[in-house]
C-alpha cells in the first residue's frame, strides 16, 4: 500500500515514542490499506509485477496460492486473483491461512504441486499479503 503510518505518526495518537516502538519491535513504519483499497487489488498488482520480472504470462501459471489471514472474501481471494490475472480456467487457485508462517507454508505447498510424480503443474505463483491493520484500534496503546 502507498499509505504509510510511522511511529512518529502514532506519537500524536497514543502515548508512545518512535524509540520505544523500535527498541521493542524493530518497526519504524507500516503500510496500510485505506478505506476502499482491497487486499485483492494489492495481490493482483504484486502478481503482475512478479510475472513481469519472471518473464512469465498468467496463462503459463498452473497453481496460484494466496497466503493470507485476512482475505477480502471470507472464502478466499486466490480464485478471483487468478481470474483477474488471466490465468487459465484449469489453474488451481486457493488461499492458505497459516498466519506468520503462511508464505513459507504456501511456498512449500506449491513446490509439492510442482514436484509430485506425474504432476502436470509446471509453474506456481505464491502471494503473501495481509491487511491486519483493518482490526487495529489505533487509539489503544496496548
Amino acid at each position: 500500500p502507498k499509505t504509510v503510518v510511522t511511529n512518529v505518526d502514532l506519537e500524536s495518537v497514543v502515548e508512545t515514542s518512535d524509540e520505544w516502538i523500535q527498541s521493542r519491535t524493530g518497526i519504524a513504519k507500516r503500510h496500510v490499506l485505506l478505506q476502499g483499497e482491497t487486499l485483492r487489488d494489492l495481490q493482483v498488482q504484486a502478481a503482475n509485477q512478479a510475472l513481469e520480472m519472471a518473464g512469465v504470462t498468467a496463462e503459463e501459471i498452473d497453481v496460484v496460492i494466496c497466503a493470507t489471514s485476512s482475505p477480502d472474501d471470507m472464502f478466499g481471494d486466490a480464485p478471483s486473483v487468478a481470474a483477474e490475472l488471466g490465468c487459465n480456467m484449469d489453474t488451481i487457485a486457493f488461499d492458505l491461512t497459516a498466519a506468520c508462517s503462511g508464505f513459507l507454508f504456501a511456498t512449500v505447498t506449491a513446490s509439492k504441486f510442482l514436484a509430485a510424480p506425474g504432476s502436470q503443474s509446471k509453474k506456481a505463483l505464491v502471494l503473501g499479503a495481509d491487511a491486519l491493520t483493518r482490526w487495529v484500534d489505533w487509539d489503544d496503546r496496548n
